[in-house]
């Protein structure tokens, strides 16, 4: 595993420094402290124009020590495959790290090597949360008028589905927005280079959103939790029906734009019909953009990017979810929930979440956010997310 910087790369293992870079010289980076054989050695990220500003870790409470040990222990994994991580607190990006990893789009690895301050990474279902931000959007600016609009309103050339199962007419945005919708969905067990699987089949057919809405449901709506693609993907297309704008082009202008955003990748499944439900590409300290908006509750560089409403209701406690998901604590608008645990105290956070090891974490009484990408895709993570944040940065916070 490699460790890269925006200047070049580096050994995981034992990390060779030339003076140059020890003396700070001609890397656009000061490195703090170091540990003896360069493992674990902090790095002040760069201010670049991106809308970030930079400060030592010390300087806002946060162990450098700790950090460092991080990036040691990572060393001491010889395949973590963690390919970024990123803290930011009181608005300040504070610490910074890349590692080389395999890219992955649409459920395959491309050949291609990343990782590094400017390649963009799959979020895959961190995309669900930016889906769910753009309906909060869409209705503080008029063009959705509840959360509780049932969701085929915005589907009358389906409205024959609802004969068949009454049972639709009952479901709401709010529904699928907290996964309360019990479609009858696979897309999990079933692989996905398997044509019966439930998300490759919406790729497939003429009409990605009838296919969707016309899976039967196995109860009624609001009756359990059941993380399913197929909800954000309906809501993702409501989106673009009600603004008449596709949902990447509408997220361009009201979101990602205000956030100073302006590399992405996001994947369609027709002409019209976007991936709502994952994979958009983004760089990881967009992302932290994006955990930092919801932090400053919809305001982002003295600007109004969301409402306050929106925010508190989007991440608020809603719903526990179920057994397959018990590894976190609530779910509300497209955002989980944990009370993380360090320095002897509780520390409620929320976030977005996406396989593989990609998050997005906001620890409103740190005045903390913290990103991380990876590529454990097949297996569990040897290095989570929720161990690093405990350990390592919010333990011994001042």
């Amino acid at each position: 595993m490699t460790r890269t910087h925006a200047f070049g790369a580096r050994s995981a293992a034992v990390l060779v420094l030339p003076l140059v870079a020890l003396l700070g010289l001609g890397t656009g980076c000061d490195i703090l402290t170091d540990a003896s054989d360069g493992a674990g050695a902090y790095v002040l990220p760069s201010e670049t124009g991106d809308g970030w500003a930079t400060a030592r870790a010390a300087e806002v409470g946060l162990d450098e020590r700790r950090l460092g040990m991080l990036l040691a222990d990572l060393d001491e994994l010889a395949d973590h495959r963690v390919h970024s991580i990123l803290v930011v607190r009181h608005g300040k990006l504070v610490f910074e790290e890349y590692f080389e990893g395999e890219k992955f789009v649409l459920a395959r690895y491309t050949g291609e090597m990343g990782f590094d301050r400017d390649d963009t990474h799959s979020l895959a279902s961190v995309t669900k949360s930016v889906t769910t931000t753009l309906v909060g959007i869409a209705l503080d600016r008029g063009a959705l008028a509840s959360p509780q609009q049932p969701a085929f309103d915005f589907f009358p050339e389906h409205a024959d589905l609802l004969d068949s199962d009454p049972r639709r007419r009952s479901m709401t945005l709010e529904h699928l927005l907290t996964m309360q919708a019990p479609i009858v969905w696979n897309d999990e067990v079933v692989p996905y280079s398997d044509s019966t699987n439930d998300l490759v089949r919406m790729f497939n057919v003429p009409d990605p959103m009838r296919y969707a809405l016309s899976r039967p449901l196995y109860a009624a709506p609001g009756a359990l939790f059941d993380y399913c693609n197929a909800s954000t993907n309906i809501l993702g297309d409501v989106v673009r029906r009600a603004t008449g704008r596709r949902l990447d082009h509408f997220a361009d202008t009201v979101l990602l734009a205000p956030l100073g955003i302006t590399t992405r990748r996001w994947y369609r499944m027709s002409a019209d019909v976007v991936l709502a439900s994952g994979d958009l590409e983004l760089r990881p300290r967009d992302m932290a953009k994006l955990g930092q908006l919801f932090l400053n509750r919809g305001m982002w560089d003295g600007r109004r990017v969301i409402s306050a409403d929106w925010v508190d209701r989007a991440t608020a406690r809603v719903v526990r979810p179920g057994r397959e998901h018990a590894w976190a604590d609530w779910y509300g608008y497209g955002w989980w929930h944990w009370d993380l645990v360090a320095g002897g105290r509780v520390w409620p956070a929320y976030m977005a979440s996406g396989w593989g090891g990609q998050w997005i974490v906001v620890v409103p009484s740190a005045d903390l956010v913290f990103v991380s990408t990876g590529g454990n895709y097949d297996r569990a993570e040897p290095m989570s997310a929720r161990r690093m944040l405990e350990a390592y940065v919010l333990a011994g916070m001042k």
